[in-house]
Parts: C-alpha cells; structure tokens; sequence
C-alpha cells in the first residue's frame, strides 16, 4: 500500500489531539495561556493539522494532557510521521487521512446504498467506479485502482480488524464495469465474508424505510488512542464526525441497521443467488 502524505497524518494527529483535550475537560484557551500562546490560533490550526507540530511542543502537550505510557508513544509516532518532507499525496487528502485511519483501526462498520466499500473492492471493479471520478485523472485510474484493490489486505492480515458490512440490496444489483466484473466482484466478497472477523448483512428492498436511509457512512472505532469516528464521504471531500455524541448517533444508527437487515446466512444466500443470476 502507498505510505499516505504527511498531510494525512498531520491532520490525524489534530483530530487524536482534539479528542484528548476535550477527553482531560480543558479549553482551547487554556492550552493556549499553558503555553504561552497568544489566542487560540496555534490550538486551531494544531487540531485541523494545518501546522507542523515539533517534537519538543508534542511532548509538552502530552504531558498537559496527562498521556502516558503505549498511548503517548502511538501519538508520538504519529508525530514523527507527521514532521517527514514528502512529495504531496496522489490522492485527495481527505482519502489519504481515511486511509491512516482505516490502518489503524480496530473495527470498521460500512454502510452502503449504492456500490461496494473500497476496502473490499477489485481491482476492475474499482477502475470502472474511478474511471467515472470528477477528481481523479484519467492517467492515475489504473494506479489508484491498484491500490485500493491492494488494501483489502487488511481484511486477510494476521491482525485483521473486526469488519462489518451492511449493504442495501441495490449494491447488489448494480453492475458496476459489467457483468463480468461484477460477478468476479460479488465471488470475492463472497470470499471475505467466509472470514471468521467479517460480518456481512443485506438491506432488502421490502424492509422499506430505515434508519439511516441516503446516508452511507462509515464507522472507525480506533483502540491506540481510544477514538471512534464517523466518516461521510462526497465528491470533493469527507467530514470526520470524532465528537462522542455524533460516533454515539451514527453507532446506534449501526446497530439499528443490523437488526433490521437479513442475518448473516440469509444474507450469503442472497449473496449467491445474485452471483448465479449473473452467469
């Protein structure tokens, strides 16, 4: 996989930052007067990983925020990778920012309505979703789709994250690149969901209204450091939703999901049928 832009992790060290001050109870103003700040600019732009954070300036904010032990170290590394002088990202920084996240996950929950989640595409698959992109250059397509395809080693590492996916039935029923590729897509998830950490659960039409209905989102719930994420991707951009109060709404909307979908064996037979519809 293509090591993300310092960007990224710039960005992701502020939203692990943020979530730390908020967690301790102090103010960006009271950051600000602990280090002699003038306002609370620096706090800001420190958070939104508009600025390079110093190795010294870290570990002062770490100690102000009483972080210690494996979870200072996680953020210190993060640090590190923020401070390196790389060329910029090919991709957009938010998919970059996601793709830091994605790694470091413990569990990741998916919900779709239209097509598949990028961690669990094909390569063909994905080219014929990108080749349709308003921001990626028709030259990148191969090269991204690539990539994407390349991170579902995730799914099949070692250390695999808890993976859960909830699809609504017309993600089955679009034939994203064409028959062929569509049906080799659905024989590969039909692979993954076979893993013991992947759980996989179909949305049908006749469940009518829902929860969560026009909204995908996705849920990252990180253990080191402790943080759980919402994110919601457009066109353009994506907002990572990382206030509790928000991960709380968009996980009771997940666990509402599933009880309101087809189980796991109804789900694969589903699954199935769609794949032999296809031959």
């Amino acid at each position: 996989m293509a090591s993300p832009a310092t960007t990224a992790y710039r960005v992701v060290l502020g939203i692990f930052l943020r979530s730390i001050r908020e967690r301790v109870g102090l103010t960006p103003t009271e950051v600000a007067h602990g280090f002699g700040w003038y306002g609370v600019g620096k706090v800001s732009k420190i958070e939104a990983g508009t600025v390079r954070l110093g190795e010294e300036e870290l570990d002062r904010l770490l100690t102000l925020y009483e972080v210690t032990g494996p979870e200072a170290d996680k953020l210190r590394e993060f640090g590190t990778e923020a401070r390196k002088r790389t060329s910029p990202g090919r991709t957009p920084a938010w998919g970059e920012t996601y793709k830091v996240l994605e790694a470091q996950a413990a569990e990741i929950k998916h919900y779709r309505e239209t097509v598949l989640p990028g961690t669990v595409q094909t390569e063909d698959y994905a080219r014929a979703l990108l080749s349709m992109s308003l921001t990626t250059p028709p030259a990148e397509v191969g090269r991204t789709a690539r990539e994407r395809a390349k991170r579902q080693e995730l799914l099949t590492s070692g250390n695999p994250p808890g993976f859960w996916l909830v699809v609504a039935e017309p993600v089955l029923l679009r034939p994203v690149g064409g028959t062929d590729v569509f049906r080799a897509q659905l024989l590969r998830l039909r692979e993954l969901v076979e893993l013991p950490h992947i759980t996989f659960q179909v949305l049908p039409f006749g469940k009518g209204e829902h929860h969560a209905i026009g909204t995908p989102f996705t849920l990252l719930r990180l253990a080191l450091p402790t943080l759980s994420v919402a994110y919601l991707e457009g066109l353009t951009d994506a907002n990572y939703l990382d206030h509790p109060k928000a991960a709380e709404v968009y996980t009771l909307a997940f666990d509402k999901l599933r009880v309101t979908a087809l189980d796991d064996r109804e789900s694969a037979n589903l699954l199935d049928q769609r794949i032999n519809e296809l031959k």
